[in-house]
């Protein structure tokens, strides 16, 4: 069995720690600017290789050929150049080699042009190091790896997104890498493991004090029930945190999750329940907003002071670059304070959603979420910027992300709501549909059975009774034994994705059709119909989409 393949009954999981005093070590920084550096050079290779590939291409064009003996003309070249500088490469290598009394290596010719896979940026790398990072011996080798690999993976999503396989947000061209942010380095090999309750050991790194205890891993490695994968090194100007990929063998719970539950997300209660248990929201933005604002006028001022030619005359900054290179010790520890403001906010807003999806996955044996487009609630659109702060901060996602992989540790089930299913509009008593609910009303009235409700709670009960309807589909499926197309039904097991040819993941016209057919509204702009509302529920999809109660099912049937 592969390393990366997951046994039966085991799951993959990680173990995060937090370093104590990250500053004590030396080598910590060393490696995130090897890494860095080796991302920068393998980046700037690809790139004169592009560059060199289409200087080829337009000298053959401009001499009379056409484009397809343009494009052979320019492969041949650009390998032809690649062999010539590998040969000069082999011999200055073997001229240090000797000199250093190492044994000569073998070596193999280039099989592509630009290399695009890690494999091939390992292995131009292993030829110049000598010549261009003459200290890389001074960290370890998996910190130039993780940066080839990390490379490899930017470049495939970039394409992927190019090409309309990656769903998603638009992935652009990798850029280069800078001094400060986040930095992060992955090692797979070495002594990587568990030294004892508060000390990890990394490679080259060596041992690293840990704040939380190790004994919850520790003990899983002893006992045999867990391997570790990968160790990732994440540094940035508040916290440097070491995390463990480790395959986890987890026994069946003891205990039985029974009933169903439908679960509302929104701003105000972060999460309602069915059951009528509300999360409220703690608002971790607002908690630290007076720090921020203290934090960011010293910065300004001390910006303003230690590098004046970075404004203009007016006060405004100058475009384009930033001089202020060199910073005071204060204007660090100020940066420092501002870091660890903005993470006490995120494990704030962390701990208040772990806690309910864990109450979730362990409670109920189904639970129903929204498949909601946050992405596109928090885009652009006229008086949604006090909107989009609340939505960004409440992080609606991150619930549904979390049920997903705690469900199956804990043997529940998660079933995901359609996205234009009108959950907050149907009355949770007799499914009539209130059109004209406005998103600011936080009670629903209805008019014909007189239903006096809480709008979210309203919500989490039809999510909620969606699972009769798909238990029907179910029993149907196993009596006739054909499969249920979920595509144009309101609810779908979590997992299930929709056909590229029904939705879109970016909702543009490449997926064929009118909005209307599955694709989504990118920003709050106005409607056929007049609107010019960015709530979800107002922009009801005419296409492949299904419901309960006072909305017309799709003419495509589903097929049970």
């Amino acid at each position: 069995m592969g390393k990366l393949e997951v046994p039966p009954g085991w799951i993959c999981q990680a173990y995060r720690f937090e370093v104590d005093r990250a500053s004590r070590y030396q080598s910590i920084p060393s490696h995130e600017g090897a890494r860095r550096f080796a991302w920068n050079w393998a980046l700037g290779l690809i790139e004169e290789q592009l560059h060199a590939r289409s200087t080829y291409r337009v000298l053959a064009i401009r001499q009379g050929a056409s484009t397809d003996e343009a494009d052979a003309y320019a492969e041949q070249s650009v390998k032809l150049q690649a062999l010539v500088e590998m040969n000069e490469g082999r011999r200055k290598t073997h001229e240090h080699k000797v000199t250093s009394g190492e044994r000569k290596s073998a070596y193999r010719p280039v099989s592509e042009s630009v290399p695009w896979s890690s494999e091939a940026m390992r292995f131009i790398w292993n030829r110049e190091k000598h010549e261009i990072a003459p200290w890389w011996s001074e960290n370890s080798k998996e910190c130039y790896t993780s940066a080839f690999e990390a490379l490899s993976r930017a470049f495939k999503n970039c394409f992927n997104s190019r090409d309309g396989i990656r769903a998603g947000r638009r992935v652009g061209w990798p850029k280069y890498k800078r001094r400060g942010g986040r930095q992060s380095v992955s090692f797979t090999t070495g002594g990587i493991g568990i030294i004892d309750r508060h000390h990890i050991q990394l490679p080259k790194i060596g041992h690293l004090r840990v704040k939380e205890s190790t004994d919850k891993l520790g003990l899983r490695l002893v006992g045999g029930t867990a391997r570790i994968l990968r160790a990732t090194l994440t540094s940035d100007s508040a916290t440097t945190v070491v995390s463990f990929s480790v395959l986890v063998q987890r026994d069946k719970p003891a205990y039985r999750q029974s009933g169903v539950c439908g679960h509302d997300v929104g701003i105000s209660s972060i999460i309602t329940g069915s059951d009528g248990h509300v999360v409220e929201n703690t608002k971790p933005a607002e908690q630290i907003q007076a720090k921020v604002r203290r934090y960011q006028r010293r910065m300004d001022r001390q910006h303003r002071t230690g590098s004046p030619r970075c404004f203009n005359h007016d006060g405004t900054h100058v475009k384009g670059t930033c001089y202020w290179k060199t910073r005071s010790v204060r204007a660090k520890k100020n940066q420092r304070h501002l870091a660890r403001t903005h993470s006490k906010a995120s494990n704030i807003r962390k701990d208040t959603i772990h806690k309910a999806s864990y109450r979730a996955a362990t409670t109920y044996a189904i639970n129903v979420v929204e498949d909601l487009n946050v992405g596109g609630m928090g885009r652009r659109g006229q008086g949604k910027r006090g909107f989009n702060d609340a939505v960004h901060d409440a992080a609606l996602g991150e619930f549904r992300r979390q049920l997903t992989y705690k469900c199956s540790w804990h043997g529940s089930e998660l079933w995901v709501a359609d996205r234009w299913y009108p959950s907050s509009k149907l009355c949770s008593r007799c499914r009539m549909r209130n059109a004209g609910l406005l998103r600011s009303a936080r009670v629903f009235r209805c008019e014909r059975c007189g239903l006096v409700i809480d709008r979210d709670l309203n919500a989490a009960k039809n999510l909620a009774a969606l699972t009769e309807f798909a238990c029907v589909c179910l029993m149907a499926q196993l009596m006739t034994g054909e499969p249920v197309d979920w595509s144009s039904l309101p609810i779908r097991p979590s997992g299930w994705g929709p056909d590229k040819d029904t939705r879109s993941s970016r909702g543009s016209a490449r997926a064929g059709g009118r909005k209307a057919d599955g694709g989504e509204r990118k920003t709050a702009q106005h409607s056929s119909a007049g609107d010019r509302s960015f709530h979800r529920e107002v922009a009801v999809a005419t296409g492949p989409v299904a419901s309960l109660g006072g909305v017309s099912h799709s003419p495509k049937k589903a097929v049970v």
